[in-house]
């Protein structure tokens, strides 16, 4: 199957689903459809994009070496849904150690910014309470973001992933996650 032109063929779950399938924890196919993702045109991204978070579901681990890509989405002039899935895909996927610094700085952004699709702010909201777990001492700057998009008249979808950090946000003490 040549990818870009079965990705072409529309914009629908069973055709994404189509894509991962092929794709499965194939690294070399995974390769050719991340660029698709990151690589062509705004369409094929769009369209590739959801492929790539479906494959990532199973197989997160084929994400980690086009992490720091993911991330330059989501300043870049993409697809929304490219920007979507970059985040969806971080909150299941190895973050390395020496992006955690970029990653927390853009989530807290990402969750601060009104002017993101709630999607994506409910997505960097799962993914900044993993950064939070590798370093405890972010629990309070988390707890302060959160609480401010959720006086900014957030859609569901935040109010219920930032309900659920913030209550274990406050079971911290001295900025050390209690473990459960």
């Amino acid at each position: 199957m040549d990818i870009r032109t079965q990705l072409l063929k529309g914009n629908s779950r069973a055709n994404a689903d189509t894509v991962a399938t092929y794709v499965g924890g194939d690294p070399g196919r995974f390769r050719i459809l991340i660029q698709c993702m990151l690589d062509d045109d705004r369409r094929t991204g769009q369209l590739a994009s959801h492929s790539v978070a479906i494959v990532c579901d199973t197989h997160p681990g084929l994400a980690v070496p086009y992490l720091g890509r993911l991330l330059g989405t989501l300043d870049a002039p993409v697809h929304e849904a490219v920007q979507r899935n970059s985040i969806r895909i971080m909150q299941t996927c190895t973050l390395p150690k020496g992006l955690h610094g970029r990653i927390t700085s853009v989530m807290f952004a990402l969750i601060a910014d009104a002017q993101r699709s709630i999607a994506q702010r409910a997505f960097a909201i799962t993914v900044a309470a993993r950064m939070v777990q590798a370093h405890p001492g972010l629990a309070d700057e988390l707890r302060m973001v959160l609480e401010d998009a959720l006086r900014t008249d957030p859609g569901p979808a935040i109010r219920s992933r930032a309900g659920k950090v913030l209550k274990v946000l406050r079971g911290t003490t001295r900025g050390r996650l209690r473990k459960s």
